[in-house]
């Protein structure tokens, strides 16, 4: 089986658009030209919400930015693959100059919640197109570090490794009280997520291509559904960590502090 293709050779493939053609008849639709997406386009600092199965940019709330095959908040244990599309807008100019606005999903990345791993190596992100940010694993942070990692797993690595080269590190995913902040490589803040009032947010703190703002979405999705799934009450959980997590996350609640999961 041969490599996934191109965002732009998907893109091409897709929109099987060879140009207006002189010889074509007169009764075939007017010419028109089509907006191609490009991965490395910066996307300005936003704020992203999670409304069931969509994500909308508050600087454009009219449409989804992004979709989810599942609704994240709504899934059991035994779901293992959740996809994420991105949205695209399809602005075709007609041979008038009129403008013609159309959407089309586009399948970007598969979230993977491994069960049969323990919490340090538990659920991935993987690019279904070639360009994306490859496979990125979220796992918790090594003694004496608090949090959690995104790792990027190196293509030639076939298998889940037992540990990763911290030159592969892509955020730091750091709780601040009632907000989660995702932190770059250099330790600078790329962008917080809070909840208020049952709504999940994203607020993107710095400008981003648009490869690296599909793989952050992405690995958000993840990040919020693992959390789900580990919070989903375990018959079979009866470990003293367990308990020490259900009594921290009671006293949590109790203050009043907002739950993030």
């Amino acid at each position: 089986m041969g490599s996934p293709p191109s965002y732009e050779e998907a893109y091409a493939e897709d929109a099987g658009f060879s140009g207006p053609s002189s010889s074509a008849p007169a009764d075939l639709p007017p010419a028109y030209h089509e907006q191609r997406y490009d991965p490395d386009e910066i996307m300005q600092p936003t704020i992203y919400i999670l409304a069931d199965d969509h994500i909308f940019a508050e600087s454009c709330s009219a449409s989804p930015r992004y979709r989810l095959s599942r609704v994240i908040h709504a899934q059991g244990k035994a779901t293992s693959t959740i996809e994420l599309s991105r949205v695209d807008k399809r602005i075709r100019e007609l041979s008038d100059g009129t403008p013609n606005v159309t959407t089309r999903e586009r399948h970007i990345y598969n979230m993977h919640y491994l069960t049969h791993f323990r919490e340090a190596l538990q659920c991935e992100v993987r690019s279904v197109a070639a360009r994306g940010i490859g496979r990125v694993l979220i796992q918790k942070s090594s003694f004496p570090y608090s949090g959690y990692r995104a790792i990027k797993v190196p293509v030639e690595l076939d298998s889940t490794p037992e540990k990763l080269d911290k030159s592969n590190y892509m955020y730091a995913i750091k709780e601040k009280k009632d907000m989660f902040e995702w932190c770059g490589a250099d330790g600078k803040v790329v962008a917080t997520e809070v909840c208020r009032d049952g709504e999940w947010m994203m607020l993107v703190a710095v400008p981003l291509t648009r490869r690296k703002l599909d793989g952050l979405i992405a690995l958000w999705c993840l990040w919020m559904w693992y959390n789900h799934v580990k919070d989903i009450k375990d018959p079979s959980m009866s470990g003293w960590a367990d308990v020490k997590r259900i009594m921290h996350r009671s006293r949590k609640t109790n203050t009043g502090i907002t739950r993030l999961y």
